[in-house]
């Protein structure tokens, strides 16, 4: 099996090497590029959701309470912001 790889490679040989090479890089070069969208999007998600935080919390404080209801790729959600409980048993109890 030495001898045969010792040997000058055939064009069809050299051919396919080149291929075969061509391919994996290309593969490395996808899967790279695919790591980089998928990280830009979640840094995207996260920087709207904390805006999108920070602009509720700003209008819950200006309200006594505020329902939410969100539906997006993740599901639907329902939060109620304010209601001021007093410290006590109840507080222990909803945490």
């Amino acid at each position: 099996m030495i001898e045969t790889l010792s040997g000058p490679l055939s064009d069809l040989g050299a051919t396919a090497l080149v291929l075969s090479i061509a391919a994996t890089a290309a593969g490395l070069v996808r899967a790279y590029v695919a790591h980089r969208t998928r990280l830009h999007q979640e840094r995207e998600t996260s920087t709207r959701t904390a805006a999108r935080l920070a602009g509720l919390v700003e209008l819950a404080a200006e309200r006594e309470v505020v329902r939410i209801v969100e539906r997006d790729r993740d599901g639907h959600r329902e939060v109620e912001l304010g209601g001021r409980v007093m410290p006590g048993a109840d507080a222990r109890e909803a945490a």
